[in-house]
């Protein structure tokens, strides 16, 4: 286990003090454990079996009881000494340093979500990660973008079909409390088309996103001024899935599984989405597909 690296990582990537001082101490924990070997072990495991975590689960839980540590720090752990080889992969690709450490500190994200959810500094979304250790995603001002085969219902935005089968990318929206209005959403789409302009063969750049951000009938939930609701404009809807809140922890934190009755209502947002549940209001996901052409959305 690299600590200075796990050191940088923190340090590069904004983690507040508390965390970054739970995360050393539970390193010094796994060392005292004798667990660095397994820990070296478990991460060339997972870089040899597609990065799938359900598969590496067994190695981290079994690192956890043996230093006394919560399975989510260790996994926090994990996933930052990884992150050295990630590094190098990334700048293999000509990926710059400075998209790299933007990219990763989406682990920060993470763990700020763990704090609140699960009351320990570290990491339950695990299976997240396997895009980003496989170079699959870079985060370019305030979005993040995933290239991957597109899998969803043919469609058609700005003029340019979208097919099954075709490369897309995928966007997705970090916890980052950064800036979300439309001009910090336009100047992430421009960062983006000039990334992968050279893909583009002088056609603009096709995004698709799947999120709960873009399903209609938060349109009734939120004020008209609310950059979410500006964000859906952003889309061409193609699909709506009607389910169960399965993001209420995004809004509500560690009291998403209260009844509604009993959720906070401490900001507007959290006003609004109890307002919409107690009145037996729908909820869901969407997908949206958008074309921007490296000034303007199409």
């Amino acid at each position: 286990m690299n600590k200075d690296f796990l050191q940088l990582f923190m340090e590069k990537t904004g983690f507040p003090q508390e965390a970054k001082d739970a995360l050393t101490q539970a390193a010094d924990q796994l060392s005292k454990a004798g667990q660095e070997e397994a820990m070296a072990g478990a991460i060339a495991f997972y870089y040899e079996n597609d990065f799938s975590a359900q598969t590496t689960q067994p190695l981290i839980e079994e690192m956890a009881q043996a230093a006394g540590l919560s399975p989510y720090t260790v996994w926090a752990l994990f996933l930052i000494f990884a992150a050295e080889t990630a590094r190098r992969d990334y700048l293999d690709r000509g990926i710059s340093e400075e998209i790299f450490w933007a990219t990763f500190t989406d682990v920060r994200y993470k763990a700020l979500e763990c704090k609140a959810n699960k009351g320990v500094w570290g990491n339950f979304v695990a299976f997240w990660y396997h895009i980003f250790f496989s170079c699959d995603i870079v985060k370019l001002g305030r979005l993040e973008y995933e290239t991957r085969v597109y899998d969803g219902p043919a469609g058609t935005v700005g003029g340019r079909a979208l097919n099954p089968g075709d490369k897309v990318r995928c966007i997705h929206i970090p916890s980052s409390g950064e800036d979300f209005s439309k001009k910090a959403r336009l100047a992430s789409y421009k960062l983006a088309y000039d990334f992968f302009k050279d893909e583009l063969d002088g056609g603009p750049l096709i995004c698709a996103c799947h999120s709960w951000l873009l399903y209609p009938e938060y349109k009734n939930v939120l004020p008209a001024s609310s950059n979410i609701v500006s964000f859906m404009g952003d889309f061409t809807i193609l699909e709506t899935e009607d389910a169960g809140f399965d993001d209420a922890w995004r809004v509500f934190g560690a009291d998403a599984d209260k009844p509604a009755d009993q959720l906070p209502e401490d900001t507007s947002m959290r006003r609004a989405f109890k307002k919409h549940l107690m009145a037996g209001g729908k909820t869901g996901a969407a997908l949206g597909i958008l074309a921007f052409d490296g000034e303007k959305l199409l």
